[in-house]
């Protein structure tokens, strides 16, 4: 008889300790059937699944120790998503285990250990973080209703801003030191004495802290100053785009001014100028990339006659000679043309007709979260009701909450209406592959392709993360 282990999650925003209790008699109940002997449970309580959070989970990690002292051969779950909902934990730790000599079982989407049942488990890893990142796009639907009214949507507001019944109103002690930031900085004077001034009288920043530099030049770069309502539904990857919120919602007049439209410019003009030019390159490739010595590849430019190059280097400086990133980034290119061919994506597809079973569980998890989130709203609408109900409140209460009433009953019925998002049918996965296979981005480069080693600067060897579905695709050679 096989010795087992059971690792069990909950995440803080959908389950509770009983949860833990339904998963891990689920794996016992498939322990006893498959003969497996159970020597120990480890469970992870109101730890996110999603992205990469493995490193703040001690009985993960703990488990991961485990597995080198050779005490048992099998690691049994209740669904994959209670260790990830990441591709790229997935790979990393079936690597760590298989390296142990130790099974993972997920009990309740147990496919078997057939070509088809690892094309299936593999495609599931992805679905499922394409899964929760369409989840979080249906759930900020409410988000986006109260932004295009111009109102808070959660968080501090700005230093210089205070919000009542969800509008923002000016803080007139603090709107004074934002003037006093902005014309220092338009005379292109230092902010020391600021600084000291606000630290002496004990004004500090909406989170309590002491205010430095830092937030001063988040200040000087807050265009809700000027008037204009600006929320972002998801944070922007790029650094720059943080700042400037290219795709965020806007609307001008929405608060009241503390700062004019003319002096706010000029001073965007001064900060330019100041900053550090020069942009980094995003190479398709950047992370991936291994010199024959075993030593990761690092970016670098160099400039001769006017003109730019961008190589690969080792890092350990091994003597290697470094490579083109553009070589680099064609020879990627060309492995999933090879990758995705017609046959491994039929493969593919035969595997999600015979393998369609978890769309219940998806639903399921979209409906509790959903219901959390009405739930929530609901309580705040009661209390609400029950303040007005008590007749001692003044007149111009009344009215600021009447007005928050009736945005709460406007997102509840907005989230009444929100549908659970649908399975992904196999057309749609197979048009999915497609469009990768065709514009490979830097997104499928690293969802696809685990590392590229480089030798003799003009041999590329690719591994891909589906090498345990698919099987070994050869790509040295290319020049």
């Amino acid at each position: 008889m096989k010795n087992a282990v059971i690792y069990a999650r909950y995440s803080s925003d959908k389950q509770s300790e009983e949860s833990i209790d339904a998963q891990v008699r689920a794996c016992r109940d498939y322990a006893a059937v498959k003969g497996y002997n159970v020597i120990e449970v480890y469970a992870d309580e109101a730890v996110s699944g999603k992205g990469s959070k493995t490193a703040s989970r001690a009985q993960y990690q703990k488990m991961l120790r485990d597995c080198r002292k050779g005490t048992f051969e099998t690691v049994l779950i209740h669904k994959y998503d209670r260790i990830a909902r990441n591709v790229g934990e997935h790979v990393n730790l079936t690597a760590k285990l298989q390296e142990m000599g130790v099974e993972l079982i997920a009990t309740a989407q147990d496919f078997g250990n057939s070509n088809e049942a690892k094309i299936m488990r593999t495609l599931m890893w992805s679905l499922s973080e394409y899964y929760i990142d369409n989840l979080a796009a249906e759930t900020r639907k409410g988000l986006k209703e109260t932004a295009l009214k111009g109102l808070h949507n959660g968080g501090c507001p700005p230093f210089g801003y205070d919000v009542v019944n969800q509008q923002y109103v000016i803080n007139e002690l603090e709107a004074e030191y934002v003037r006093k930031i902005f014309d220092a900085a338009l005379n292109r004077r230092g902010y020391k004495d600021i600084i000291t001034e606000l630290s002496e009288r004990g004004i500090t920043g909406k989170r309590g802290k002491p205010i430095k530099y830092t937030q001063i030049y988040e200040m000087l770069r807050n265009e809700k100053y000027t008037g204009v309502y600006v929320y972002s539904l998801k944070q922007e990857k790029n650094r720059a785009d943080r700042r400037t919120k290219p795709n965020a919602i806007r609307i001008e007049n929405a608060l009241p001014v503390i700062i004019d439209k003319a002096q706010f410019e000029e001073v965007q003009k001064i900060m330019s100028e100041r900053k550090q030019t020069g942009k980094k390159a995003g190479y398709l490739c950047s992370g991936l990339v291994y010199c024959e010595c075993g030593a990761k590849m690092h970016g670098m430019k160099s400039e001769r006659k006017g003109h730019t190059y961008h190589y690969f280097y080792c890092s350990k400086k091994c003597g290697a000679p470094a490579v083109q990133m553009s070589e680099v980034d064609r020879a990627a290119k060309e492995y999933l043309v090879t990758l995705l061919s017609p046959e491994n994506q039929e493969r593919i597809t035969k595997a999600l007709r015979e393998y369609k079973g978890a769309e219940k569980e998806r639903i399921e998890d979209f409906n509790t979260i959903l219901k959390q989130k009405i739930d929530e709203k609901q309580q705040r609408y009661d209390t609400l009701m029950q303040n007005l109900s008590s007749g001692v409140l003044p007149a111009e209460v009344v009215s600021d909450i009447g007005v928050e009433m009736k945005s709460l009953k406007e997102e509840i019925a907005c989230l009444q209406a929100t549908e659970p998002p649908k399975d992904y049918t196999v057309e749609q996965v197979k048009n999915w592959l497609e469009a990768l296979k065709n514009s490979p981005d830097e997104a499928a480069i690293h969802l696809l392709i685990k590392r590229i080693d480089i030798k003799n600067k003009a041999v590329f060897n690719i591994q891909s993360t589906l090498s345990t579905v698919l099987g070994d695709i050869g790509c040295e050679g290319w020049i």
